[in-house]
């Protein structure tokens, strides 16, 4: 009886740790095949328009600089920091006139799990959101913006034109656009705290709406083309 019950007690102990062996998963793998370098640097989607830094957003004044073309840009420092630039446009399939444009800026502290994913934990006063929908009854809002986001892998690889390109997938597997090195030197604001304001009421809403209506220069416009037209086209997309 006693050794039955030694055999049980091991066999779930086995059990246990098995599962969170395999929860943790194997550590990070720098190589050619993977990863072919650290992810610190400054990183940029597509024209490479849209990237981090004072050119994109203000958090301080709530402003942004927008890009001339829809991306995303990331950057990483070695000592465990983040920066974030979106700009994409989603659509509309039933009305083509009402493309939703966002820009969106964020950063705060990351950090690379042993199993391979990234957690970016934002730093939460700073966030920003800016949301034009042509189409809606407020067609300009900008508003805070926090979210803690996790990356479930990310690998970097080199080119044949010998870049560094960084793909990075979602929590649920599906893939970022990939993105190029632009500079192994991160381009970020000041690593800390910026504001300590509450933004996006009614007011301040009615208020952005007023004065930047017609401020933004790429408002619905990809590479020359109209937003509407690039639907046509099918060739719009969330990025």
């Amino acid at each position: 009886m006693r050794t039955a019950l030694i055999t049980v007690i091991f066999a779930l102990f086995t059990h246990q740790v098995h599962a969170q062996t395999e929860s943790i998963g194997p550590p990070i793998r720098f190589d050619a095949a993977h990863n072919a370098s650290t992810i610190a640097g400054t990183w940029s989607s597509g024209s490479q328009h849209v990237q981090t830094g004072p050119g994109f957003a203000n958090p301080i004044d709530s402003t942004f600089t927008y890009p001339a073309t829809p991306g995303i840009g990331y950057s990483f420092s070695n000592d465990g920091f983040f920066e974030e630039a979106l700009y994409r446009f989603t659509g509309n399939g039933t009305d083509p006139r009402c493309i939703v444009g966002v820009v969106q800026f964020q950063h705060g502290k990351y950090e690379l799990l042993a199993n391979g994913s990234i957690v970016l934990d934002p730093f939460a006063p700073d966030g920003r959101q800016q949301i034009q929908n042509p189409c809606a009854a407020q067609s300009n809002i900008l508003r805070q913006f926090n979210q803690t986001t996790l990356f479930q892998s990310w690998r970097i690889f080199v080119d044949p034109q010998g870049r560094d390109k960084l793909h990075l997938f979602r929590f649920d597997g599906a893939p970022f656009p990939p993105m190029f090195r632009v500079s192994e030197t991160p381009t970020m604001l000041p690593q800390r705290v910026l504001t300590n304001t509450t933004i996006g009421t009614t007011a301040e809403k009615r208020d952005l709406k007023e004065r930047s209506a017609g401020a933004v220069t790429h408002p619905l416009t990809v590479a020359g083309f109209s937003a509407a037209s690039l639907v046509s086209l099918g060739l719009l997309s969330l990025f």
